[in-house]
């Protein structure tokens, strides 16, 4: 390799290493918070558990989708300890059938999938789909 080659290979090298550095050392661009229509709000560092932001972070509050939350969190555990499996077939109660509020809007009776009732407690925020899973977990 020539000389003028290596010192031009060289040229380039250095001047990438500076640019990554530079950019490593810029500041991070913090995006400015989206208006949110909550009543309350709390965003945390899971790793320090630090609060990060909050809005009325300790007024007391109905649960709203909590419980659907936690059920679609334990089915998920059901299936990684192989309890359950997203293919088994759920039958829906009437109960389940007969729940309030958002909907997935399942028939009583009905062959539902685990798979499909998770789709529809986090994508619809069905709360039969929520019963009917909560059944096929617990028994009853």
């Amino acid at each position: 390799m020539k000389i003028s080659q290596f010192f031009t290979k060289l040229c380039f090298s250095v001047a990438v290493v500076c640019s990554v550095s530079y950019v490593s050392a810029a500041p991070s661009v913090i995006p400015a918070m989206p208006q949110l229509a909550a009543k309350s709000y709390v965003l945390m560092d899971a790793a320090s558990g630090e609060v990060l932001i909050e809005h009325n972070g300790d007024e007391r509050l109905p649960p709203a989708s909590l419980t659907k939350l936690m059920t679609a969190y334990i089915a998920t555990k059901e299936i990684q300890n192989g309890q359950i499996a997203e293919q088994d077939m759920v039958v829906v109660s009437e109960k389940a059938w007969r729940t309030g509020g958002s909907r997935m809007f399942i028939d009583v009776g009905k062959q539902v999938s685990v798979d499909d009732l998770l789709h529809g407690i986090i994508i619809q925020s069905g709360n039969d789909a929520s019963v009917a899973l909560a059944e096929y977990i617990a028994g009853s």
